[in-house]
């Protein structure tokens, strides 16, 4: 009785806390988003399914401010944490699941297994080029704090391997409810796993979709093309991507054609401030501060030039 009313009373400690962390987008279904700040490394977004017997977790973010969010929402919830699905191996999406993990000792975690290529591949050359910079000095407070962050998770990198490979489309148990996961090979990265629920007509894309910019570092864009395809093939009311806000169906197709008029872009013959832009102007001047202007328009300049130097045709299969 005295355990019971301790749960009682935590849980009515960490609802208002949730309430501030969390944005219900469908019963049963909350957003805990993700952040893009200007110096900061970024933390995707997160969603949390409950089914009736437990809760799934999509993504975990990278900082521990962002993992303790996480944390506070699920135990609002009063209910265990049975599964977190990763939709892709970039460090703003997994690096949350050590602690979460930890907290929770039971739960598994799904996810495709580009993991086990990035280990060896570009998170070790990305890992090898930060730790000659931090001994040079070149990269100042605080994001030198983050980046060493960062290469406690690679360190750790093992332990980021999910439990159960997610290999083609399937259905899961999110603590008793069903839902959808489905995985696009070469696209965003060489393996980017998305979830649908067909309860809430709500899909999680993970970095096949994301605001300000469309991030290209890892990408195959015909493969990304070509993924976005299917998500427009699902149902859904609600698309909730990596980065960004929650997106309707309407919002998702013009995100969809300003991606695709971006790459015909780079692909092109037309100056580089003309592509960076029409993304701009078609995306995002409309819903962001005009004090990010420059800096998304710095990023998308560099993602024209990896398209335009033919980096990027590593990452598609031949």
């Amino acid at each position: 009785m005295i355990a019971r009313a301790a749960l009682a009373l935590l849980a009515l400690v960490a609802a208002p806390v949730a309430a501030r962390e969390a944005k219900s987008i469908a019963p049963g279904v909350w957003l805990i988003e993700g952040g893009f700040e200007a110096g900061r490394q970024p933390d995707g977004n997160s969603v949390l399914i409950e089914g009736p017997d437990g809760l799934l977790l999509v993504d975990t973010g990278r900082h521990a401010s962002h993992a303790a969010k996480v944390e506070a929402v699920i135990a609002a919830r009063g209910k265990p944490l049975v599964r977190i699905v990763n939709t892709h191996w970039h460090l703003d999406h997994v690096s949350g699941n050590l602690a979460l993990k930890a907290k929770h000792p039971r739960v598994r975690v799904s996810a495709s297994d580009a993991i086990d290529e990035a280990l060896t591949g570009f998170l070790k050359r990305s890992a090898d080029s930060a730790r000659l910079a931090l001994e040079a000095g070149k990269i100042p407070e605080p994001m030198a704090s983050e980046v060493r962050g960062d290469l406690a998770t690679f360190v750790r990198g093992q332990e980021l391997r999910p439990d159960d490979v997610v290999r083609g489309s399937g259905v899961i148990g999110a603590g008793g409810r069903k839902v959808e996961l489905h995985i696009a090979r070469h696209a965003t990265t060489a393996g980017d796993v998305w979830l649908y629920d067909p309860e809430s007509r709500v899909l999680v894309a993970g970095d096949l979709v994301t605001d300000p910019v469309p991030f290209l570092d890892t990408a195959c864009p015909d493969g990304w093309r070509k993924a976005l395809d299917e998500l427009a093939a699902k149902p859904f009311a609600t698309l909730v991507p990596g980065h960004g806000q929650p997106m309707s169906r309407d919002l998702f197709i013009q995100w969809k054609q300003s991606f695709a008029a971006f790459l015909d872009c780079a692909r092109g013959t037309q100056k580089t401030t003309y592509c960076t832009a029409a993304w701009y102007d078609g995306r995002t001047s409309n819903m962001t501060p005009a004090a990010d202007k420059l800096r998304i328009l710095t990023m998308a300049d560099y993602y024209v030039g990896r398209v335009r130097s033919g980096e990027l045709d590593k990452n598609c299969p031949k």
